[in-house]
């Protein structure tokens, strides 16, 4: 547990890093002078990941010298499959939302995972997308008046 804590670690420090150092200022505006910055709640969320990630590397690192309770395996067979599989269902969403059926790519992303997580009730498989995409649909198209494009 040490090993993937410390890794786990690393690798949203450096995530958090990178976004604070090239993709936010990139991305994101400035705002007009006596506006609140725009940029303000991203570096804010980056800044909390990367000290959180940080404590996370001092706490795996003060455990150094105790013996591990799990294997040396980081990441067991099942968890990297149950990786893979879900991978390919936003693999197959993006496909989708990429060749115009936003709809169809909303269906196979939360059927999929509903799938991979073991549901096996098809009234559930019906109305859990069919309803949370019914949901999105009053949001933006009643409700905010907008138009999801």
């Amino acid at each position: 547990m040490k090993r993937a804590d410390l890794i786990s670690g690393i690798v949203l420090a450096v995530f958090g890093l990178m976004m604070l150092a090239f993709v936010i200022p990139l991305q994101v505006e400035q705002a007009p002078p006596g506006y609140v910055s725009p940029r303000l709640v991203p570096n804010l969320a980056m800044i909390i990941i990367v000290g959180l990630s940080g404590l996370l590397i001092v706490k795996s690192l003060r455990k150094a010298g105790a013996p591990p309770l799990l294997p040396d395996a980081v990441f067991s067979r099942s968890e990297l499959i149950a990786l893979l599989k879900i991978s390919a269902v936003f693999t197959v969403a993006l496909v989708l939302f990429w060749l115009g059926t936003p709809l169809g790519a909303g269906i196979v992303l939360i059927a999929g995972t509903l799938v991979l997580l073991g549901e096996r009730r098809p009234l559930i498989l019906v109305l859990m997308p069919a309803g949370l995409l019914l949901a999105i649909w009053v949001l933006f198209y009643k409700v905010l008046g907008t138009a999801i494009v």
